[in-house]
């Protein structure tokens, strides 16, 4: 068992997901409140830890997650799974969502409501179907949803082939809800298909 910090975890979740920036100790540090001493000494901790490998860039040492290593690969499933540190405005939300989970494959949830919490205008959540069938049902469902509170969902369908072929062309709208998501449902595919999106 490798003892992580919640501030290794919080690394961890960034340098997974934002796979397409560089990540040294200078601009990791501000991201998750820590000096460049400590960001360093963070980094260097998960790297010796086997969980991280490092590249060489002239003076700088750039990190990337090591996703040949199966005890990341399910630290980071976990890691999704964790939402206690969130708002209760945000976890009821996590709750109502709970209803879609039967008919899809992931739920991420996006947007102003993770920023602004109760302030929030509308609630953005990115489905993913379980089957091409199911897409009619989920607008049903949203839609009796969406008359009986007032904060209505903006759902955007993918298939889970549509979430991978959009993430290997480098989709900017579905590379910023993928940075900064709560993953609501589907951890072990949300995790799979960054892997292998970052492993081509």
């Amino acid at each position: 068992m490798v003892e992580i910090t919640e501030n290794g975890k919080m690394a961890l979740k960034l340098i997974f997901t934002d796979f397409l920036a560089n990540y040294n100790s200078y601009n990791l540090k501000d991201k998750i409140g820590l000096s460049n001493a400590g960001s360093l000494k963070l980094l260097r901790s998960l790297h010796e830890k086997n969980l991280l490998i490092s590249q060489k860039m002239g003076n700088a040492t750039f990190y990337k997650t090591n996703l040949k290593n199966g005890y990341l690969i399910k630290l980071l499933e976990l890691i999704f799974l964790d939402n206690s540190n969130l708002p209760n405005f945000v976890k009821g939300w996590i709750y109502d969502l709970g209803s879609l989970m039967p008919h899809t494959k992931a739920i991420l949830l996006f947007g102003s409501v993770l920023r602004k919490s109760k302030k929030a205008r509308d609630i953005d959540v990115c489905l993913i179907l379980k089957k091409h069938e199911n897409y009619k049902l989920l607008q049903e469902m949203i839609k009796e949803m969406n008359e009986q509170t007032r904060l209505k969902l903006h759902p955007l369908y993918l298939t889970e082939k549509d979430f991978k072929i959009k993430l290997m062309e480098k989709d900017e709208p579905l590379i910023e809800i993928v940075k900064n998501c709560i993953v609501v449902h589907g951890q072990e595919l949300f995790v799979e298909v960054l892997q292998n999106v970052q492993s081509k």
